[in-house]
């Protein structure tokens, strides 16, 4: 027993010195382990140090590059030209409210605060917003405007003058390169009350942090357990310019890991000031189709149609709801759960001391007033915009437009494009009340200055789309009989207004081998008629024998002298107006005709300037004399008679009973355009009626497009045409035949303005003695009148 317990014991010995002995290297490898572990720590933070001071300068100059380089995409903006008053201006009460409603001028009793106005029956007292333009601009005032008998009675304003403007409205942005979209707005002109809601609602610690908000992430934390979800974030506002400004919206843990650094650098480098303002021009607000709506400014018109100083504390309180969710929140599509944010904002506003009790009960039973998607005048005059943007794109590049923030001011007049809408679409309503036929559109432009005032695209104006005015290229039917007439007046030695033209039956051969025999309207010949009588009457058989008589290639050059720039072949059938041309093209090839003989290109546009208000352009007047003055006259004298006797006369009934104006009426084949062109001093107005699918629209242009401009032109100001005949041009008495001359009382005779060159030697012998003294004292008067 004792020899085999001695194994044990020895076993044990051996045993108990060998575990000692590898106890030892594995003491010695833990001790190595753990000192390579610490140096490789010691290596990994040293190599992470660096990298984080590396992330941190790249950083560091990133933020600075940005903001310090960063220009804001500001799209050029339109503006109509300002709105003058004045007493004896044309104007009804309806009319003056319906414009003020598009200017979103606000009713409040005594007119407090710039974009308000009161009414006391037929009185105004509207306080003005004050604006600069290239002609100095108009400070803010009250003016008081009395209307009576569909014009401006009187007008009373604080300097004492009877005339007042009112600030240009903005009608549409271009942003050609980009889909965003914002108003910049300087932080000192941004509502006081705004910034204290949204610091009380969004970053109450904004002034005491830099940056990243401890208390605010342990505040949001604390509301957000008791609310049993997310109902408040922890990010200051300088974090969220950050995410809006370099980062994507994606919530990663990623992107809170570079948002929260950046923050802190942000607030080194920029004060509180310049992040604030960053900050309310560039929070997204919304969506407008494919435009993206930025900072508070357009926010402000984008939802309330008014200037973001104008906006009262409900609606400042909309805006500042978005910020939880634009999309959530909108006040158009989700208004029950916009209201209640509206309304948590204002509590928030009252705890803060921003509101007190009694403003903040007012306000929180007020609706939020939002106005209807597309009513803001950003969206009013569509045709006119793409107008000019075409304009705009011969002079500057897509990016300048988009970038820069270009002030354009437009020869827009707001009145006359209401009235032109309102007119075109009665009268389409009145003939066609279901809406799905007939189409129209309406050119309206000041001849003497070539200047736009007003353009509708469509019967529905506010529709986007098919630009009538601009691309419906249509025959113009008869609207080309006074280039005809004018083609014969330029050759006076064989033409004059009295020249006898045979109204009879015409077959003229063609180059095809047919034949083209052409009818009157009431298929009727009137055997011969003066010059005048086939133009005022619209008389096609006459008309055909004169241009036959004179040649298609001397109406085709005549059209080029009034500034027709398409080819038109010289056939027989341009005659009676096959050419095809759109409405604005028919107001280029009219407005010499309504100067007297001087071409003035169309502008939509007069000036350009910087976002700064400074001048960049001017697009000036370019006249220059393409019809010589005597011819002009008679073939304006000429239309004048289309009105006063001819297929316009309708129009006498509704136009002033002493207002000379001048026209003509137009109707193509199978009635499917009905036209008319005409002009008064000042206003020279262009209508087509028609069916886009150009199937018969079942009216002429006496009955589908004269009441259209009547209506409009009775809308406006207007000042008469000249009746004084030019150097060169007397007023003859004619006998019948209208190639002998006669005197005034004899049987059957007529007094025309001719060229001198036109008056025959011979006289049929009644009354010569009293028509050369009745020239000579109407000669005088002329000058004196």
């Amino acid at each position: 027993m004792a020899k085999n317990a001695k194994k044990p014991a020895s076993a044990r010995k051996g045993s108990a010195r060998r575990p000692a002995k590898s106890g030892n290297k594995r003491n010695n490898r833990s001790a190595g382990r753990r000192w390579f572990s610490w140096r490789f720590i010691a290596k990994v933070s040293v190599v992470l140090l660096v990298l984080a001071a590396a992330g941190l300068a790249y950083l560091d100059a990133y933020v600075r590059d940005r903001f310090d380089s960063h220009v804001w995409q500001l799209p050029a903006r339109v503006y109509a030209r300002p709105v003058e008053l004045y007493p004896g201006r044309v104007l009804a009460r309806n009319d003056m409210l319906k414009m003020l409603e598009l200017m979103r001028y606000r009713r409040a009793g005594g007119a407090p605060t710039p974009g308000s106005y009161t009414t006391d029956g037929n009185t105004l007292v509207i306080h003005t917003r004050g604006f600069r333009d290239s002609d100095g601009g108009e400070p803010a005032q009250r003016i008081r405007v009395t209307l009576g008998g569909g014009q401006i009675s009187a007008l009373d304003s604080n300097d004492g003058d009877s005339l007042a403007r009112l600030e240009p409205l903005q009608i549409g942005s271009i942003h050609p390169g980009h889909t965003e979209d914002r108003v910049f707005v300087p932080l000192d002109r941004v509502p006081p009350l705004l910034v204290q809601m949204l610091l009380a609602t969004e970053d109450r610690d904004f002034y005491e942090h830099h940056g990243v908000s401890p208390r605010g992430l342990a505040r949001a934390m604390v509301a957000n357990v008791k609310a049993g979800g997310l109902v408040q974030g922890g990010s200051t506002l300088t974090q969220q310019l950050v995410k809006n400004f370099w980062l994507t919206q994606d919530r990663t843990l990623a992107r809170k890991l570079v948002e929260m650094p950046m923050a802190v650098l942000l607030e080194l480098h920029y004060s509180k000031e310049q992040i604030l303002e960053a900050y309310l021009n560039e929070v997204y607000l919304g969506q407008d189709g494919k435009r993206a709506i930025h900072g508070m400014g357009l926010g402000a018109q984008f939802y309330f149609g008014r200037p973001l100083e104008e906006l009262e504390p409900h609606q400042l309180a909309t805006l500042v709801a978005l910020l939880k969710g634009p999309s959530y929140y909108d006040p158009r599509r989700n208004p029950e759960r916009s209201l209640a944010r509206r309304n948590t904002v204002l509590k928030v506003a009252l705890e803060e001391g921003a509101l007190s009790d009694q403003e903040y009960r007012r306000f929180r039973e007020r609706d939020l007033e939002v106005v209807p998607r597309g009513a803001s005048p950003l969206y009013a005059f569509p045709a006119f915009i793409d107008l000019v943007r075409r304009q705009l794109a011969r002079d500057y590049p897509a990016d300048v437009l988009g970038e820069e923030g270009l002030r354009i001011h437009s020869t827009l007049d707001v009145l006359a494009q209401l009235a032109s809408e309102k007119a075109l679409s009665e009268h389409l309503n009145s003939l066609d009340a279901s809406g799905d036929a007939l189409n129209g559109a309406v050119v309206v432009v000041a001849p003497a200055q070539g200047d736009v005032l007003a353009l509708v695209g469509s019967r529905e104006s506010r529709a986007q789309g098919f630009n009538r005015a601009l691309d419906a290229t249509r025959p113009m039917g008869s609207l080309v009989k006074p280039v005809v007439m004018l083609t014969a007046l330029q050759q006076p030695k064989r033409y004059s207004l009295a020249t006898p033209v045979a109204d009879e039956p015409i077959t003229v051969p063609l180059t095809t081998g047919k034949k083209w025999t052409p009818q009157n309207f009431d298929g009727e010949s009137k055997g011969p008629i003066p010059l005048v009588d086939a133009l005022a009457y619209s008389r096609n058989q006459a008309t055909v024998r004169l241009g036959m008589d004179v040649g298609p290639d001397a109406v085709v050059r005549t059209l080029s002298q009034l500034g027709v720039k398409k080819t038109v072949p010289a056939y027989p059938s341009i005659l009676l107006g096959s050419i095809g041309m759109t409405p604005f093209e028919v107001a280029m090839l009219y407005q010499p005709l309504a100067t007297g003989g001087f071409a003035t290109p169309l502008r939509s546009i007069t000036d350009v300037l910087d976002k700064d208000g400074e001048p960049l352009a001017r697009y000036p007047v370019d006249t220059e004399e393409v019809i010589d003055s005597g011819p002009a006259y008679l073939i304006q004298w000429g239309m004048q008679q289309v009105v006063e006797k001819g297929t316009a006369r309708s129009a006498r009934s509704v136009l002033p009973a002493d207002l000379k104006v001048a026209g003509k009426t137009g109707t193509s084949d199978e009635y499917r355009d009905a036209w008319f062109a005409g002009f008064s001093g000042n206003h020279l107005s262009v209508v087509w009626v028609g069916r886009d699918n150009n199937e018969n629209a079942r009216v002429t242009g006496s009955s589908g497009a004269l009441p259209v401009w009547s209506r409009l032109m009775a809308g406006l100001p207007q000042t008469s045409l000249s009746q004084v005949p030019p150097p060169g041009v007397e007023e003859v008495w004619m006998d019948p035949s209208g190639e002998k001359t006669s005197g005034k009382g004899c049987s059957g005779a007529r007094k025309y303005p001719m060229l001198e060159a036109s008056i025959p030697e011979q006289s049929d012998g009644c009354g010569s003695a009293t028509q050369v003294k009745e020239g000579v004292v109407e000669w005088f008067k002329g000058w004196f009148d």
